[in-house]
């Protein structure tokens, strides 16, 4: 069992508690998204969470919103430093969904490349989330660039990597007119999508399940400490 906190030092105040029946509440005037970020889930109206999460990126949420539904029992919060979520890195990047054409066969990297990929379109799909499946071309522009071509091509095909073909320079032309190269991977299933969207349908999933997230609540110190005769440990 993962030891409990037993404070949390916040902008917003401080938290109490185990990591069963632990980590009070603490709720101040939050401007963030998605619905009422305060109030709306069990957590908030009890004044408990058995788990949080600190951190409101696309990382945090995901995690947050994976744990409710695998365990529905628990009363889980996300704590967010910020008025909004998602509004670091999450919301500043080229919103690429990657193929996984390029990680070592047989990895953990492109075992969940290529699922994340697969199950990040049918979500998109199922919650309305704009997204552009427009692929993209891999080109070798000179001849000793080939051989590398055909090994990032078969490593493709290793990895799972649907829908790759070796296309040649009329081809290459026919998708990319201004396009230059003597032979390209054509890889259709690579896409682009907001991420910050994707994040604030996490936060409304998490929510929605009773799940609470605190805004303007950054988290400032955790200490270990000895751990207690109710399971729990000190930490400030």
């Amino acid at each position: 069992m993962v030891p409990a906190l037993r404070y949390l030092v916040g902008a917003r105040g401080r938290a109490r508690g185990g990591l069963f029946g632990g980590f009070p509440g603490a709720c101040g005037p939050a401007s963030g998204r998605p619905r009422p970020l305060c109030g709306g889930g069990r957590s908030a109206s009890t004044s408990s969470f058995d788990i949080v999460i600190v951190g409101g990126g696309i990382v945090g949420l995901a995690s947050a919103r994976a744990l409710i539904l695998r365990h529905p029992s628990l009363s889980i919060g996300v704590l967010e430093k910020e008025k909004d979520l998602a509004v670091h890195q999450t919301g500043h990047n080229s919103g690429v969904i990657h193929s996984g054409i390029y990680y070592k066969p047989e990895s953990l990297k492109a075992k969940l490349c290529v699922q994340g990929a697969a199950l990040l379109y049918e979500y998109c799909q199922q919650k309305g989330i704009s997204y552009k499946q427009c692929g993209k071309l891999i080109v070798a522009v000179e001849q000793e660039e080939i051989p590398r071509l055909k090994a990032l091509y078969e490593r493709g095909l290793q990895n799972g990597v649907q829908g790759l073909r070796l296309i040649q320079q009329e081809d290459i032309r026919k998708k990319e007119p201004y396009c230059r190269g003597l032979m390209a991977i054509d890889c259709p299933h690579t896409g682009i999508v907001d991420y910050r969207q994707v994040a604030l349908s996490f936060a409304q999933d998490f929510q929605e399940a009773g799940g609470s997230v605190l805004t303007n609540f950054e988290v400032k110190n955790i200490e270990m400490a000895k751990e207690g005769a109710s399971g729990s440990i000190d930490a400030e």
